[in-house]
C-alpha cells in the first residue's frame, strides 16, 4: 500500500488552529495523519462511499522502520510471508535500510537477504553493506 501525497493549503489562521489543536491532542501524531482523519470523516459524513475512518480503529504499534505506512509487526510478516517477491521488495528494502541491524533478523532470514538483494531498489551504500554481510557469512 502506497500513500498518496495531496497538498494542503492553509490560511495563517487555520494553520494556528492546526498547530494548537495537535498541541493539546497528542494522540494525534501529525498533521498528515489529522488531514486523512478529517477528509475521510468529510467524505463519510457527505456521501455514500462505504468509509470507515481511521480515528474508530486502535491505533498500531508500527515498527519504527515504517513511519508513514499503518502497518503493524505482524502484518509486515504476513507481507513477507504470504506475497510474491515482487510484491514485498519494497518492504524487504525498507527493512534493510532503516531497520536497527537486530531487528532485521525478526522479519528476514539471511536466504530471504541473499534472494532478494540483486532486485531491490534502496541506497547504494546500504546496499553495498548487505552485499559484504551475505559475502562474509555466507562464504565460510
Amino acid at each position: 500500500m502506497r500513500s498518496s501525497l495531496k497538498t494542503v493549503r492553509l490560511r495563517p489562521q487555520e494553520s494556528q488552529w492546526v498547530d494548537q489543536f495537535l498541541k493539546q491532542n497528542l494522540w494525534v501524531e501529525s498533521f498528515s495523519e489529522l488531514a486523512r482523519i478529517a477528509v475521510l470523516d468529510f467524505i463519510a459524513r457527505q456521501s455514500v462511499i462505504p468509509i470507515h475512518p481511521i480515528t474508530m480503529r486502535a491505533k498500531k504499534k508500527r515498527p519504527k522502520f515504517l513511519w508513514d505506512y499503518d502497518l503493524d509487526a505482524q502484518e509486515v510478516k504476513t507481507i513477507l510471508n504470504e506475497q510474491p517477491i515482487s510484491k514485498k521488495v519494497w518492504l524487504i528494502a525498507r527493512i534493510l535500510e532503516h531497520a536497527p541491524f537486530d531487528e532485521v533478523w525478526n522479519y528476514l532470514t539471511l536466504d530471504e537477504i541473499a534472494e532478494a538483494l540483486p532486485k531491490l531498489r534502496m541506497n547504494e551504500k546500504r546496499k553495498k553493506h548487505w552485499e559484504f554481510v551475505l559475502h562474509e557469512w555466507t562464504s565460510q
